[in-house]
């Protein structure tokens, strides 16, 4: 069985993907506003959401993207804890980095670069 690992900018992502299962072009809105950050480029974001899809963090349904509920639940587990977003990412980060998960499923379908481009051009 293969192990998947995440890295920082990866964790950021999945930490700002809403509760709701939404678009692209959303998820990548929360990354920016959360992280103030420009968003990420599409390999960054297709390579964390087929890890995450791998682990079975990340699902694709209805042409949304959603994180599993008990993922969602660890991912935010500081933020009723934490004084800001800021202190519950750094701390989910710190439990989810660098930490060997199994890959227990496919890659069901990953954004194109065509429909990511689309999402882009959406924020502007």
């Amino acid at each position: 069985m293969n192990k998947i690992r995440f890295n920082i900018g990866e964790a950021e992502l999945l930490y700002s993907f809403p509760k709701p299962a939404s678009d692209v072009g959303t998820i990548i809105r929360c990354f920016t506003f959360l992280n103030r950050a420009a968003p990420p480029t599409y390999d960054e974001f297709t390579h964390c959401v087929s890890k995450a899809m791998k682990a079975g963090i990340v699902r694709r349904e209805d042409g949304k993207y959603a994180v599993d509920r008990d993922w969602y639940d660890r991912i935010h587990l500081a933020d009723a804890t934490s004084g800001n977003e800021i202190e519950s990412l750094i701390e989910f980060e710190s439990s989810f980095v660098d930490v060997d998960f199994d890959e227990i499923t496919d890659v069901v379908s990953v954004p194109s670069a065509d429909e990511y481009r689309s999402a882009l051009a959406t924020l502007h």
